[in-house]
């Protein structure tokens, strides 16, 4: 028997919600509502809000931090205090560029001419730390993650590798070596600071490409298999019914008998036709047994109430009737209307021919719920 502990799903809960009757419950029934009524596109719409917050906390980064840096330095809060203009007409030069970087990252894209405004942004900031001096070098974090973000690895690492590299030999050669571990450690973590969000937002957009790339697959094979199934059975009856039209137009000035028996194969494969249509429609209506068992589990962790989804070995049928599906959602009902309730188990056994189903609960509620037992 295989176990595993349900997560939320896509489509699950929201099947589950059209067929649970309304109910004046308690908070769980009401944080379960809320949460269908969200469905799964008010979910995505929240991720996507994240991964853009994300996105502006990256850009706020990159521009808030190297303006506190050069309000330090203009305050006189550094190993060298002076050269204030110089500090801010280079923070002036390379800052814009550093921004375009990191927002143009953000959107998971790349800004025209993105070499070009990486060497001029180290330019800039290499060629005024001679100048400034020590109190330049925390500037390295920009163009580090400039690299970072411009350069092709392996070479973007190993180049902020050097650049964190150099900070404590420059500290040195400058002449504030007890300053070398405050500007390696500065360097790092500002530089990861906006380097970790640029990567965590390019990680969930390149995530959801992903996923809708694999949901469009997903309905063209479907797609395919309907198209299929449509020509190999309805294609093929409709095929002979226009068939048999067409001998019963041509016997139409000949022998009654004869067309009588061609209209009346041609109702009969009509009739054939139309129920086969039904059948078929019916059976894309109806939902699969797993299909059931897993929107009821998402519907359940969803609500707050730990569920585990026990299921036998082999297949499970693929289609259940009406009842036993009315009597799953009955239980799940009563279920997420016991407020004390914390952790259930949906458990289906085969009993030879036959498929039984159990839902057993925790908290004050029943021990075991029996749901319903059907033939497959």
């Amino acid at each position: 028997m295989s176990v595993y502990v349900a997560q939320r799903s896509e489509e699950g809960p929201a099947a589950m919600a059209v067929a649970l009757a309304p109910s004046q419950s308690g908070r769980r029934q009401r944080r379960a509502g809320g949460w269908l009524q969200m469905g799964a596109l008010k979910e995505r719409q929240q991720i996507g809000g994240l991964v853009r917050l994300a996105a502006v906390a990256a850009v706020g980064c990159s521009v808030v931090l190297p303006l506190l840096e050069l309000a330090r330095i203009v305050a006189g809060w550094t190993p060298s205090p002076g050269r204030a203009t110089l500090v801010l007409v280079a923070t002036a030069c390379y800052l814009p560029l550093y921004v375009q970087h990191v927002w143009y990252a953000a959107r998971g894209s790349r800004p025209a001419g993105a070499g070009w405004t990486l060497l001029a942004m180290a330019v800039v900031i290499l060629g005024a730390l001679p100048i400034i001096g020590t109190s330049w070098l925390i500037s390295l974090h920009s163009l580090a993650v400039s690299v970072l973000i411009i350069v092709a690895p392996p070479w973007s690492l190993l180049a902020a590798a050097g650049l964190v590299a150099a900070t404590a030999p420059l500290a040195v050669a400058f002449g504030h070596p007890q300053w070398a571990a405050f500007y390696i450690v500065s360097v790092i973590w500002r530089g990861a600071a906006v380097f970790v969000l640029v990567w965590l937002v390019g990680a969930a957009r390149r995530l959801e490409h992903a996923r809708l790339l694999l949901a469009e697959q997903a309905l063209a094979r479907e797609r395919l298999r309907i198209d299929r199934e449509l020509r190999r059975t309805l294609g093929a009856a409709l095929e002979a019914i226009a068939a048999r039209g067409r001998r019963a137009s041509a016997l139409t000035a000949g022998d009654a008998a004869a067309l009588e028996d061609e209209l009346c194969a041609l109702v009969e494969g009509s009739r054939r036709a139309l129920a086969q249509a039904r059948q078929m429609i019916r059976g894309y209506q109806r939902l699969s047994l797993r299909a059931e068992l897993d929107a009821a589990a998402a519907l359940l962790t969803a609500a707050g109430i730990s569920t585990r989804l026990e299921l036998p070995r082999g297949d499970l049928p693929e289609t259940v009737d009406a009842a036993p599906r009315a009597a799953l959602r009955t239980a799940v009902a009563r279920l997420l209307r016991d407020d004390a309730a914390r952790r259930c188990s949906i458990v289906v056994t085969r009993q030879g021919a036959r498929v039984r189903l159990e839902l057993r609960a925790g908290g004050t509620g029943p021990g075991t719920t029996q749901v319903v037992a059907w033939t497959p």
